[in-house]
């Protein structure tokens, strides 16, 4: 005792430090609170490790029983951020220290989906009241929140230098971070504007993209465009209930949707989210592995929407966390096995949803206490859900440009496939339907037309003594000179076997017509070199004319027809049907 006499009294007050720290650190019944001095900050002061707890079981507590024990033992004070839900009630101390200037203070939440909170004071230190205090939250009217702030927000009064105390009643159903802070009043109006602006930008970029595909989707008439607009609607809704506005300016008058479209809305934009990923990446064509867990997703949404809209707000809450944390892993793996098959859209899938998780990843850490970034946990989640949509819209546009090459390429293949149904194989001449179908429109027309018959002589004997191979190259060289010798206006086709017709379209009339007859004739005629061997055919060939003998084609081709045997009858290399007996 006499040494403990004799030291002064500086060491004796760090000595009873010592041993109160030492009991807190053995778990005693010290409950120790910093007192918060009152200084303004521009970005305001996180009360984080400075705010008394109590729990509240019953919900029976009330002001009265705070006050008269303001240091007992249910207080304690944590260090992390605060995650106050469940049943339970609990009741917030924050006690703070006051110059005489300025006095004009709000105590704001970083939430707007607080269910129930009251507010009782300041309290001086004689007891005083210098508060009306307040009482909101969701399952009241927005008018009930002061300032007509879309936050939960508590302005108060401090007319004189000293400590005061401030006591909040929470009751929240949904798990988040309210850890509290303190603001000079002018300093959190400043930051409001900026909030304000911030927000206007991110709704603005989501209703043009919302308004510029549902135009397209009208457009295209493409279920993916359809289906980006809902997603990106509920997008909306939901960034503008997270951030109160919903609250504020559609249903300012109704608690039932200011409570439910906390979990209403995030379960719809899930669940389009799930149906937007099925159509996009295309699922139901990849397979039943792929397609049934998203389908699966989207069901799960919808229920979580459901409980949410008939009460089980905690159950829906667990739904629309796991969804959005195990969800998006999932179909995050989907995309990235149909991105390793070859389909380079779901590249802009994954980017887009890697986008969002870095964002959400960024609040997580912000909201755990392990990042000291207020405006991250204030606009994190619709930063990224605002590039979240940029990027599928431009995953929506690289689609569209992978949809018009395809289209192209089955056009071209189309064309092809048609023009090869019309074209004879072996001399690349049209054959009969090709014929016909070319006809059909060249014969209406005005002016003079005919259809030459050619029936090739002296083919037979080659075919059968050199052989197939050989009369079919003299077959294709055929329909080579009379392709050669045809106008644009002209068709020349292979009927089969060794008969060939050219419709000769705008003729002339005789005798320059016979000129070009002639002409063709002659090179039917002209010896053939293959394989370093002379052959030599010629050509009977019948003509009819029209309109005179008919516009149509088979009754013209069955003219030239008998007028091509009557040449090979009188052995003349051509005649008119018009000049045959048949005739």
């Amino acid at each position: 005792m006499a040494m403990w006499l004799g030291l002064p009294a500086r060491a004796v007050l760090a000595a009873w430090s010592l041993i109160l720290l030492g009991l807190v650190a053995a778990g005693g019944p010290v409950w120790a609170q910093q007192v918060v001095q009152l200084t303004p900050h521009a970005q305001g002061r996180s009360l984080q490790g400075q705010v008394g707890v109590r729990e509240d079981p019953t919900g029976r507590l009330t002001l009265q029983d705070m006050l008269q024990n303001p240091a007992g033992e249910s207080w304690h004070t944590p260090d992390g951020p605060l995650r106050l839900h469940g049943p339970s009630a609990w009741w917030l101390q924050i006690r703070l220290s006051a110059d005489a200037r300025p006095d004009q203070w709000i105590l704001a939440f970083p939430t707007t989906a607080i269910r129930d909170i009251e507010f009782h004071g300041p309290f001086a230190s004689d007891g005083l009241a210098w508060g009306q205090g307040a009482t909101t939250g969701l399952i009241r009217p927005h008018a009930s929140r002061p300032l007509g702030m879309e936050r939960i927000t508590y302005p108060f009064h401090v007319p004189f230098a000293g400590e005061y105390t401030i006591y909040v009643r929470v009751h929240n159903t949904i798990a988040q971070n309210i850890t509290p802070s303190v603001w000079e009043l002018s300093d959190y109006l400043k930051n409001r504007q900026h909030k304000r602006l911030f927000d206007g930008v991110i709704y603005g970029i989501l209703l043009t993209l919302l308004i510029y595909n549902l135009t397209l989707a009208g457009a295209f008439r493409d279920a993916t465009y359809l289906h980006y607009v809902l997603t990106c609607a509920a997008a909306l809704l939901t960034i503008g209930t997270f951030n109160g506005h919903t609250a504020h300016y559609l249903w300012p008058d109704s608690p039932w949707w200011i409570e439910h479209s906390y979990l209403i809305w995030p379960a719809l934009w899930l669940a389009c989210s799930a149906a937007f990923a099925r159509v996009f990446l295309g699922t139901p064509k990849v397979g039943r592995s792929a397609d049934v867990p998203v389908m699966a997703l989207g069901a799960l949404a919808l229920l979580s929407a459901l409980l949410g809209a008939t009460g089980a707000i905690a159950l829906a809450q667990r739904i629309n966390e796991t969804l959005a944390l195990g969800g998006v892993a999932v179909v995050t793996a989907i995309a990235l096995w149909i991105w390793r098959r070859g389909y380079a859209a779901a590249g802009w899938y994954l980017l887009a949803k890697l986008t969002l998780f870095v964002c959400v990843v960024g609040v997580v850490f912000v909201a755990r206490g392990w990042w000291d970034a207020p405006f991250v946990l204030s606009n994190g989640l619709q930063i990224g859900i605002a590039a979240e949509m940029v990027v599928f819209a431009i995953a929506l546009s690289a689609r569209i440009h992978a949809i018009q090459r395809e289209k192209t390429v089955l056009s071209l293949r189309a064309a092809h496939l048609a023009r090869a149904a019309m074209t004879d194989a072996l001399t690349g001449l049209a054959n009969r339907r090709g014929l016909t179908e070319s006809a059909q429109r060249l014969l209406t027309q005005a002016g003079q037309h005919a259809v030459l018959l050619f029936d090739l002589d002296r083919f037979k004997p080659i075919n059968d003594q050199h052989g197939h191979e050989v009369g079919d190259q003299v077959l294709a060289e055929i329909g080579r000179r009379l392709a050669q010798h045809c106008r644009d206006s002209d068709i020349a086709a292979r009927l089969g076997g060794d008969e060939f017709v050219v419709l000769l379209g705008h003729c002339p009339d005789r005798p320059v017509l016979d000129a070009m007859v002639q002409r063709l004739c002659d090179a039917v005629d002209a010896p053939l070199q293959i394989d370093g061997q002379a052959y030599q055919v010629s050509a009977s060939v019948g003509v009819a004319l029209a309109p005179a003998q008919g516009r149509e084609l088979q009754p013209l081709l069955r003219l030239a027809d008998q007028a091509m045997y009557a040449a090979k009858n009188t052995g003349s290399r051509y005649a008119f049907a018009e000049q045959t007996p048949a005739y």
